[in-house]
């Protein structure tokens, strides 16, 4: 079964409003508790008051020798639904009752009693499942002697009060949350906004425009997204371009070759070329043979190297005979090139190091072989082997067109090519990538200095020997 798409941004939307209702019920659930707590309180409150004005209406009315007027001011202040007063004498017998109730309100004995022996009872019980704050207290006076000596005040109207309020704070709890809904649902259309943006953008770079970018409106997390997205995108552009333009390089360097193998055999075999110079045409096919390889050994570096394939077995060895071999099989390239080559120091002198020796030599054919194509007419290509403590420093130095300051710190990203001028001196762009990931196998380091102009200078660090034994 298809498993049905649940979008981010309905997600976030029933994720905020299920959070926001949990809040809003737990705070319902523990404002009803307070606000319970403290109705209940005000009730009782209240009695106090009642029964303090009960007192003072009694002492009204021995000043003044009229009793009727405790019957008719307590009628008057009684006249309420939810209040009803009674007033017993010193043997627990009903004086006054004082209620608007239809059915009587039953009040224990034992409250009573209580009262008169001058202790106040405050109890919240329920009638007939209509809860009742009652209050017995005695009447305590020093200037008469009252026959009414216990007042009884019970309030019957907790349930409409809170209902009351119920109904108050449902319908703000209903207004709340349909205003709540409203906003999350904005507040999430917003929040989602740029991630509908990126995934369009996305897309778009899926089908090789590059050209499209995310707004960046905020700097949060998204905002930082949005930025990535952007440098991804530029980072993809230039990778393609460079994909483009290695395509176009290594057509270019297979076909040269193959073109010109074809066209050899093909005059060797009509007989077009004379038999005392077949020789030289089938040296010039060697050579074109040896590009092919080289070209195809560099792309199936590459393809091992990413694919993390790519090992090293170091040993210790002698640099110097490497230099020295290396520098002899380029001899006939330097003078194709009319290049001449001095190396730096004693060239006799034998000096080891810990490394590969076959991909070390990989390193420095790479490096004189550019060396010597980007070189001018005449120029001089310069070899150096430095000890420094426990490395060895190998110095390449061209007298080349050089590279631009910008542009240094691309020079060992695969299909790169500086500019054009060097773009036409040949190559795919991916020999100097060879070059550092060798070099980053080894834990070792390389460094490059160029001044256009002036030329370029490689500097290959190697530890001098193996501390393993």
């Amino acid at each position: 079964m298809k498993k049905r798409k649940v979008s981010i941004f309905m997600k976030l939307f029933f994720t905020y409003l299920i959070s926001s209702f949990a809040a809003f019920i737990l705070f319902s659930f523990i404002f009803y508790l307070l606000f319970n707590n403290n109705l209940k309180q005000s009730f009782l409150d209240s009695m106090e008051t009642q029964q303090e004005q009960v007192v003072q209406i009694l002492e009204l009315a021995y000043q003044e020798e009229n009793k009727e007027a405790i019957i008719s001011t307590l009628n008057i202040i009684n006249d309420q639904e939810h209040r009803s007063i009674f007033i017993y004498d010193e043997n627990g017998q009903l004086l006054y009752r004082f209620s608007t109730l239809q059915e009587p309100i039953h009040i224990e004995e034992e409250m009573v009693q209580k009262a008169l022996q001058g202790t106040s009872v405050k109890e919240f019980i329920k009638e007939k499942a209509n809860p009742l704050f009652i209050m017995a207290s005695p009447i305590e006076t020093n200037e008469f002697d009252f026959d009414e000596k216990v007042v009884v005040i019970a309030l019957h109207n907790y349930f409409g009060v809170v209902n009351g309020i119920k109904g108050l704070f449902l319908l703000a709890g209903a207004i709340t949350i349909v205003v709540t809904t409203l906003f999350l649902y904005t507040l999430s259309k917003k929040i989602t906004a740029p991630l509908r943006e990126m995934n369009h953008v996305a897309m778009e770079y899926a089908k090789g425009d590059f050209t499209n970018k995310v707004k960046i409106k905020s700097q949060d997390e998204i905002g930082q997204l949005g930025k990535t997205f952007n440098y991804m995108a530029n980072e993809l552009s230039s990778l393609d371009l460079m994909r483009k333009e290695f395509v176009a390089n290594v057509s270019h360097d297979m076909r040269s070759p193959l073109t010109s193998i074809n066209g050899f055999v093909g005059a060797l075999l009509d007989g077009t070329i004379p038999k005392n110079q077949q020789k030289r045409y089938l040296y010039l096919m060697k050579d074109e043979t040896e590009r092919l390889i080289k070209l195809v050994n560099d792309l199936l570096d590459i393809a091992r190297i990413e694919a993390g394939q790519v090992s090293i077995q170091p040993i210790n060895y002698n640099l110097s005979e490497q230099i020295r071999k290396l520098i002899a099989k380029m001899e006939p390239e330097l003078i194709k090139h009319n290049i001449d080559i001095e190396f730096q120091g004693n060239l006799d002198e034998d000096i080891e190091v810990y490394a590969d020796p076959n991909r070390m030599d990989q390193v420095f054919g790479n490096l004189l072989q550019n060396a010597v194509n980007f070189s001018p007419e005449n120029g001089l290509v310069t070899i150096g082997i430095n000890e420094l403590n426990h490395n060895v420093m190998v110095i390449i130095k061209d007298e080349g067109t050089g590279i631009k300051k910008e542009e240094l710190k691309y020079i060992w990203d695969r299909f790169f090519k500086v500019d054009k001028a060097r773009s036409k001196k040949g190559g795919t762009g991916i020999g100097l990538s060879i070059v550092k990931h060798i070099i980053d196998l080894h834990q070792a380091k390389i460094d490059v200095k160029s001044e256009v102009g002036v030329g370029t200078t490689f500097c290959v660090t190697l530890p001098k020997f193996s501390l393993k034994k």
